[in-house]
């Protein structure tokens, strides 16, 4: 007992040591890393999820997505929040398309495909004043069927698969590299992100989990909730879960501003606190560069297609 609490003092440190010094700290601009000339581009797919809404989760993707691409990244971003979709309000697009048309089967996949900010590419989320119930009940398994090619062309998939606790998240989130579980400080969003890490746990293959702190006033509260989650995941339920990056984005008032007037915050606002946060956490990611710690056959929506036909004839 004493080796394993010593083990987890160790994490909680190192933890604390890296967050201090990225969030108090701004590291200069990294030089964007190209892939090897003749190794073959392999999407990493990161789903971002709460165990709540009203986290800032969707606002953290799309954001996060234009920092990669300024780093020279090939990004494809799903909204995956069926029913509530705001993506494409959140950078002023007005498709034609989006994935609800994908689903009730008015439209090829490849006409909801959009070109976001900077050099991202959109899969516009489903709305539900406008896509039946009956489709969107349906939606994950169909959406993986529908996405198994468009992650052959891309370095990072980002999927804004909205509540961990809505139907379908799971599935999503069985066949993703990396899970990342999304919370503010307040008490409740805290509460439920333990919740959605409880969830994954318990999957058959979880991926691995990563957890995110929106909205922090200071790095001194930032630090406090993420040793909160990582120590009581590990205590409670035997999940290691780690930060991701530098483990948080603390609170900016120009982030609403940004909403308001449908511009992704790091294009309105460049040198605000937030883009600086969301830049060191694409250079994090970028640097990774590691290989996933479950093998998949193919991509990340060809893994969840697997699984779903494999359910499927078991289940005959």
């Amino acid at each position: 007992m004493s080796d394993q609490a010593d083990r987890l003092r160790e994490l909680v440190g190192a933890s604390r040591a890296r967050a201090v010094t990225a969030l108090v700290e701004d590291e200069p601009e990294a030089i964007a890393i190209a892939p090897e000339p003749d190794s073959p581009r392999i999407a990493r797919s990161l789903l971002f999820t709460s165990g709540k809404g009203g986290v800032g989760t969707s606002n953290l993707v799309l954001n996060l997505a234009i920092a990669l691409g300024e780093m020279g990244q090939r990004v494809l971003v799903v909204d995956a929040d069926l029913g509530l979709a705001n993506l494409d309000l959140l950078c002023g697009l007005t498709p034609r398309y989006d994935l609800g048309d994908v689903l009730a089967g008015r439209c090829e996949l490849s006409d909801a495909v959009v070109k976001g900010p900077g050099s991202i590419q959109i899969v516009p989320g489903a709305h539900a004043i406008r896509t039946g119930s009956d489709d969107l009940l349906n939606g994950p398994a169909r959406l993986v069927a529908e996405l198994g090619e468009l992650e052959c062309e891309s370095d990072f998939v980002l999927v804004d698969a909205g509540s961990g606790l809505g139907p379908g998240v799971a599935m999503l989130a069985a066949a993703a590299d990396q899970a990342v579980i999304v919370s503010t400080p307040e008490p409740t969003s805290i509460a439920d992100a333990h919740a959605a890490i409880s969830r994954f746990r318990r999957l058959s293959v979880p991926p691995r989990l990563r957890v995110l702190v929106n909205q922090a006033t200071t790095a001194a509260e930032a630090i406090e909730v993420l040793d909160r989650l990582i120590t009581s995941s590990r205590q409670f339920q035997g999940a290691v879960v780690s930060p991701l990056g530098t483990g948080a984005i603390r609170h900016d008032p120009h982030v609403p501003l940004a909403v308001r007037g449908r511009h992704p915050f790091l294009k309105a606002y460049p040198g605000a606190i937030a883009s600086r946060g969301i830049r060191r956490l694409g250079r994090s990611l970028v640097r990774e560069r590691q290989p996933p710690l479950h093998k998949r056959p193919a991509g990340f929506f060809a893994a969840v297609a697997a699984r779903l036909a494999l359910s499927l004839v078991a289940s005959r």
